[in-house]
C-alpha cells in the first residue's frame, strides 16, 4: 500500500546515520505480546533497529536501572496542532503559522512522553500537519513519526462545521461533503495533499455546536463513497462517532476503525468484530470535559453534552470488551494539554481491561491498526528501535507509563532523565 512504502521511507530517514551499536539494560523487559516478563532486560540496536543474538564486545552501554524496557508507545488519535483550551473563538483568532508551531511544540512533548508514532486524525485547513510529518522524517525537529489525515470531512451542519456562528463569517468549507461525487472529489484532493488516511465525522459530536452526538451524518451512499475512493488511492478511513446508528453506517461502509464509540450497543459490537472492525475509544477526552472547574473553558453547550455521554460510556466499552473488538490506544489530546498523553491507560483500567491489555492497545494492537506491525509496536529483532522504559513494573502500576524516564527512537535517546 501507499502509506506503507511512504513509511519505510520516512523510517529510512530517521534510522540513518546511526552506527555504534547500543547495547540497554535494565531490571525487566516486558513481552507485550504474551505479557512475559524477562528479568533483566537486555536489548541492543544497530543502524535504527532490535538487532538478535549477543551485542557485540565494543558495544555503548546504557544502565536503566530498577526500569522495564517496552516498546515505544502508539496514539491512533492525536491532534498535535490544536492547542488545549482555547475554545472556538480562540481557534478563529489563531494563525495557520501559530497552529503549526503549537504543533512543534506538541510534538516534543507527546515524543518524551514515550509516544514514538502517532495518528493524527484532523488538522487544520492548512494541512499543517503534512508539514509536520515531513520536517519530523527529515530530523528537521523532534517528535514522534506521524500518519496524518488532514482536516476531517464533515457535512453541512454537522460535526467540523463552523455552527453557531453568522452566516456571513465564512472560514472556509473544502472538508463540507454532501454528495457521493463531492465525496470522491475531496479524498483525491487530500490524497494530492500528502494525507496518509482519511478522517470523517459520521456523528455529531460533543465539542460542537447544534449537532446530535447520537446522529448519523453522512448518508449511506456518501458514507461508502468516501470509503471506496480512500481504499482506491491506498487509504484507510477512520471515523469519528458516538451514536450507535452512526458507527454502524461507518461500520458497513468500510471504515478502519471507529473513534470514540461512546454509545455503542452489543449488536453493533458484534457486526464490527465480525468485519475487523478497530475501536478507539479516546477515553480520557470526555473526563476531561467535565474537569472541576473546567479549565479548558469549555462552552457550556459541550459540558452538558458530555454529562449525558459519560455515564453511558461504560456500557459501550463493556459491549466493546465483550465482543472481542480489537482495541487501539487513543486519547484526543487537543481536547486537553498534550503533556497529559498517556492518560488514558488509568481509564482503560479502570473501565475493565487488564494492565497487558491496556499496554497492547498502545502496541501491539495500535501497530496492526496503522499496518505497522512490521515495523513498530514491538521489542523483537528486525523492529525499529523504538524503546521506553519507566520505573517499576507497569503490569502491577499502570500509571508507571504517565512518567517516562527514557526514550529511544530509531535507535538514538531523545529523552533521559538520570
Amino acid at each position: 500500500m501507499i502509506l506503507r512504502g511512504l513509511f519505510a521511507s520516512l523510517l529510512c530517514l530517521a534510522l540513518c546515520g546511526q552506527e555504534r551499536p547500543l547495547l540497554l539494560k535494565a531490571a525487566r523487559l516486558l513481552d507485550v505480546r504474551t505479557g512475559k516478563v524477562e528479568a533483566p532486560g537486555r536489548l541492543w540496536v544497530k543502524a535504527g533497529r532490535i538487532q538478535p543474538g549477543p551485542p557485540p564486545a565494543d558495544a555503548e552501554t546504557l544502565e536503566l536501572g530498577d526500569r522495564t524496557l517496552l516498546p515505544g508507545l502508539i496514539d491512533c488519535h492525536t491532534h498535535l496542532l490544536f492547542p488545549a483550551g482555547l475554545g472556538e473563538l480562540g481557534y478563529l483568532k489563531r494563525s495557520q503559522g501559530a497552529l503549526l508551531l503549537d504543533g512543534v511544540v506538541n510534538a516534543r512533548k507527546v515524543l518524551e512522553a514515550g509516544f514514538t508514532t502517532v495518528r493524527d486524525v484532523g488538522a487544520s485547513a492548512g494541512f499543517g500537519d503534512v508539514a509536520l510529518r515531513d520536517a519530523i522524517a527529515r530530523g528537521d525537529i523532534p517528535g514522534p513519526r506521524m500518519l496524518v489525515a488532514g482536516p476531517s470531512l464533515s457535512i453541512t451542519g454537522g460535526h467540523g462545521d463552523l455552527n453557531g456562528f453568522p452566516p456571513h463569517l465564512h472560514t472556509g468549507d473544502e472538508h463540507i461533503v454532501d454528495s457521493p461525487d463531492q465525496a470522491r472529489h475531496v479524498v483525491r484532493e487530500w490524497r494530492k495533499r500528502g494525507v496518509d488516511l482519511i478522517k470523517i465525522h459520521a456523528t455529531g459530536g460533543v465539542l460542537s455546536n447544534h449537532d446530535d452526538p447520537g446522529a448519523p451524518s453522512f448518508s449511506p451512499v456518501e458514507f461508502k463513497a468516501i470509503v471506496e475512493e480512500a481504499n482506491r488511492r491506498g487509504m484507510d478511513v477512520c471515523a469519528h462517532a458516538h451514536g450507535d446508528a452512526g458507527i454502524l453506517e461507518a461500520t458497513l461502509a468500510g471504515v478502519r476503525s471507529i473513534e470514540h464509540g461512546s454509545l455503542l450497543s452489543p449488536a453493533t459490537a458484534r457486526e464490527m468484530k465480525t468485519r475487523g472492525t478497530f475501536l478507539v475509544p479516546t477515553l480520557y477526552a470526555l473526563e476531561s470535559i467535565l474537569l472541576p472547574g473546567n479549565p479548558y473553558h469549555f462552552p457550556e453547550g459541550s459540558i452538558a453534552k458530555a454529562r449525558t455521554i459519560l455515564p453511558l460510556r461504560r456500557a459501550g466499552f463493556k459491549a466493546a470488551l465483550d465482543a472481542g473488538l480489537p482495541i487501539a490506544y487513543g486519547t484526543d489530546i487537543g481536547v486537553f494539554e498534550h503533556r497529559l498523553v498517556a492518560m488514558d491507560f488509568r481509564y482503560l483500567v479502570d473501565y475493565g481491561m487488564a494492565p497487558l491489555q491496556a499496554i497492547q492497545s498502545a502496541t501491539v494492537v495500535a501497530a496492526r491498526l496503522l499496518r505497522l506491525d512490521s515495523e513498530v509496536g514491538t521489542l523483537e529483532a528486525g523492529r525499529a528501535a523504538d524503546i521506553i522504559a519507566v520505573d517499576g513494573d507497569p503490569l502491577k502500576d499502570i500509571t508507571t507509563l504517565e512518567r517516562v524516564p527514557f526514550v529511544l527512537k530509531g535507535g538514538r535517546v531523545v529523552h533521559r532523565v538520570p
